[in-house]
């Protein structure tokens, strides 16, 4: 299963590649792509790894942000959240989650933005990912 789980990664990472760029440049990330992801690993983790299906949890409380505050966040970065969560595992889907704010924080005190209306995540998410 480790080498399942590398292969997951790896592709995970260049998902994330190219959904970073959508979202820098079309501020989407395509439902094409992640819905079927989605569902491809859900079934992998339910029939092999069962463990994985905790990943769902920091999507599903940012989900419940987004219900409540739609121009908080995305619906693609929900998606993203839980696709994050399906594949690398809630400890880690959480820690990455908390570098993107880390680094969301340094991008805005680099450039000394005061105030943004949004912020495109994917970028900041796979940045967050790919920390060691």
């Amino acid at each position: 299963m480790a080498t399942v789980n590398m292969l997951l990664i790896v592709s995970l990472i260049m998902l994330c590649c190219w959904f970073s760029y959508t979202d820098v440049t079309e501020r989407r990330i395509s439902n094409k792509l992640a819905y079927p992801t989605i569902l491809s690993l859900l079934v992998l983790r339910i029939g092999f790894s069962p463990e994985y299906l905790w990943g769902l949890v920091p999507g599903a409380v940012l989900f419940l942000v987004f219900t409540i505050s739609p121009r908080s966040l995305g619906a693609g970065d929900v998606k993203l959240v839980g696709l994050l969560g399906l594949c690398i595992g809630m400890e880690r889907a959480v820690v990455t989650l908390w570098l993107m704010c880390v680094f969301i924080w340094e991008e805005e005190k680099l450039l000394s933005v005061k105030t943004r209306i949004s912020v495109p995540l994917a970028p900041f998410l796979t940045a967050g990912l790919l920390w060691p």
